[in-house]
């Protein structure tokens, strides 16, 4: 029998305290322990987890099919590479330029997509991700063709006193953690709203959500344009961290996509942290692969992992994480506030239907 709290009482603040705890700790731990290497290893699976954290909110909480979500990946590094090479622009600035360029570009590739589901729908954005690298390289004047951008430099400012390639690796790695951060921020207070609401009701019926009146065309494309620009910022990131850019980059490609939605299935989908614990067990899986053997041999030996792990977790990490929890330790919701509560205490005392006098109301004469 699982041992049983009440939301929001002493003990379930103090469950939720260490919670934060434990993730401050796992924050400040790579830059104190790890060498530059390791330390880029981690912001490279940051990038992958905070692009994974953007399709969620599109496959996990609204139910849209989309395989094309390296074209948006390569919006951010595109728009990020030629506004700081070309144009002279200070990298920050470009982050949320290159999110709002994907946010546009998402919102009209959603509405025409508004006719589509399932396969249809798959096949559209499989489509958009395949075109992307051949349009980089039809505009070579702009994207730099198929030799790419490089020198795509993001200094640590002064006020951060860091310097080197020490400083740089620790520079970037915070400066994902915020990208992060503003990631599921905007994903946590999108899905736990009224629109969130709508959102969940447009996946499990859109029939049922158009009679409790919900706009379900509005809720598709703004979420595929918010999903787009949060996956902008990845891209946008993945630009500064290699510094350098070209459409035959993996993440850039059709197999970049597929990446994304690997990575979201096995954290969880439908789940606010799945998406980031699942960016980086898969960016770890594929690594110690590759390091345990080379060629054909590392792809079968990855794809043996994943599917053990499937065959484990089903639901992903955070699935079979939350049924660990909840056979040791269930929150249970506080009861909503009684009739009784609410009265006076004068009227409290009395039986319903008793007046002060202690005598019923006369009877309602019939009409």
């Amino acid at each position: 029998m699982p041992a049983r709290i009440l939301e929001r009482s002493a003990a379930h603040w103090v469950l939720r305290a260490a919670a934060a705890i434990l993730v401050v700790v796992l924050v400040t731990y790579p830059p104190r322990n790890f060498d530059i290497f390791r330390l880029n290893q981690v912001t490279d699976a940051l990038i992958l987890a905070l692009a994974a954290l953007s399709l969620n909110l599109l496959i996990g909480f609204t139910g849209q099919i989309s395989l094309g979500h390296s074209a948006f990946f390569g919006i951010g590094a595109y728009a990020t590479g030629i506004l700081v090479v070309d144009h002279g622009w200070s990298p920050g600035w470009t982050f949320p330029a290159g999110a709002i360029i994907a946010f546009v570009v998402g919102v009209v590739i959603g509405i025409p997509a508004l006719r589509l589901k399932g396969l249809y729908l798959a096949l559209v954005t499989l489509a958009i991700a395949v075109l992307f690298p051949s349009i980089v390289r039809k505009f070579d004047t702009v994207t730099g063709g198929s030799q790419g951008i490089k020198g795509i430099r993001y200094k640590p400012p002064a006020w951060t006193d860091l310097k080197g390639r020490e400083g740089d690796a620790h520079f970037k790695y915070w400066l994902m953690i915020v990208l992060l951060a503003v990631g599921y921020v905007i994903a946590r207070n999108l899905v736990k709203s009224r629109v969130g609401r709508a959102m969940v009701a447009t996946r499990d019926n859109e029939v049922a959500a158009q009679v409790m009146g919900v706009n379900v065309a509005l809720i598709k494309t703004v979420t595929f344009g918010i999903s787009a620009g949060i996956c902008a910022l990845a891209g946008s990131m993945y630009a500064v961290r290699a510094t350098t850019i070209n459409p035959d980059d993996r993440a850039l490609t059709l197999l970049g996509s597929i990446v994304f939605l690997v990575a979201m299935i096995i954290g969880g989908t439908a789940t606010l942290i799945g998406p980031i614990i699942g960016g980086l067990a898969y960016f770890y899986i594929d690594y110690l692969a590759r390091d345990w053997s080379d060629g054909p041999v590392a792809s079968v030996l990855f794809g043996g992992l994943l599917i053990a792990l499937m065959f484990v977790a089903p639901q992903g990490i955070v699935g079979l994480a939350k049924r660990v929890a909840r056979s040791v330790l269930r929150v249970v919701p506080r009861p909503p506030p009684s009739h009784r509560a609410v009265l006076s205490p004068a009227t409290a005392a009395e039986p319903a239907g008793v007046g002060s006098s202690g005598a019923l109301p006369p009877p309602v004469p019939p009409k």
